[in-house]
């Protein structure tokens, strides 16, 4: 079966004017973020995620502990912290938490594997911040972490974030190898199906995106690097964290997708987020950079 395009254009709001509420299909309230300026007084104290083995189960499961938290040092009018959690290259879980008038978030969640698996999971903290005279600014960071668990019949259950050990040199290099040449197969034919032009574009894994916390994307100034990754968040958050919407309207959960692959146009006009749904729909979303 010819499998579905959906494309979506997401414009950078960093002149929007107010945090909004909206309605999904159900009903159900959900908040959205919203990139403003950014406040160059304002930074978060603390900004984590954590990932780490929790117990084994029994012979055949295991429960990781997934972790979030982040301090603003300042009270805020709203603070935000979205987490995603992929294993294998797959998107296995999400985290989501917003507050009013505060500076500080914790959440958690306990999740429950089998068989070994590389778990990545980075975060998006944002803040945003009301002065007088409808002044609106915030404040943004990411966080990252990963780990390894081996689950072998052979030898007792084993996890580490950095290897120690030859034989945990060894276990990263497959599990790595099985999953780069997994999501390879997918970005190609994602940029196939979309005909793009992959040497006008310099290529980033989502959950590569932290590297740029504190260095600028090629090409950019470190403050419009800052204002790229807020727009692109707020994308991501709307039209792919929140559930991927298709040609009729529907939405389908962006759990099993696969690891978003972005691409920063070289003249730095655009950039793209290419993902495949767990149904296997291919989905493009656009960001346009302003001059």
């Amino acid at each position: 079966m010819k499998r579905k395009r959906i494309l979506f254009i997401l414009v950078a709001a960093v002149t929007a004017t107010s945090f909004y509420m909206y309605h999904n299909q159900s009903s159900d309230v959900k908040e959205s973020i919203i990139y403003f300026p950014i406040d160059p007084d304002v930074s978060f104290s603390n900004a984590n995620t954590k990932v780490n083995i929790l117990e084994e189960k029994d012979e055949d499961e295991y429960t990781v502990q997934w972790k979030v938290d982040s301090t603003l040092g300042k009270e805020a009018y709203l603070r935000q912290d979205i987490s995603l959690l992929y294993e294998d290259g797959m998107l296995r879980d999400t985290l989501s938490k917003w507050e009013q008038d505060t500076d500080t978030l914790q959440q958690k969640k306990i999740i429950t594997n089998e068989d070994s698996g590389h778990f990545e999971a980075i975060s998006f903290h944002h803040a945003e911040l009301h002065y007088p005279n409808d002044i609106i600014k915030s404040a943004q960071t990411m966080s990252y972490d990963e780990l390894y668990v081996i689950d072998s019949p052979l030898q007792p259950l084993e996890s580490f974030k950095t290897p120690e050990t030859k034989e945990d040199e060894i276990n990263k290099k497959v599990l790595d190898h099985a999953t780069n040449q997994q999501l390879k197969v997918i970005w190609h034919n994602l940029i196939k199906y979309f005909n793009i032009p992959v040497e006008n574009y310099y290529m980033i894994p989502l959950t590569k995106l932290y590297d740029y916390s504190m260095v600028p994307l090629p090409g950019l100034s470190k403050e419009k690097t800052d204002q790229v990754i807020g727009g692109l968040w707020e994308g991501i958050y709307k039209n792919y964290f929140l559930g991927v919407k298709n040609e009729t309207g529907e939405v389908e959960s962006p759990i099993g997708s696969s690891l978003p692959l972005i691409l920063v146009s070289k003249d730095m006009t655009h950039l793209l987020v290419l993902t495949e749904t767990k149904s296997g729909r291919n989905v493009q979303l656009v960001q346009y950079i302003d001059p």
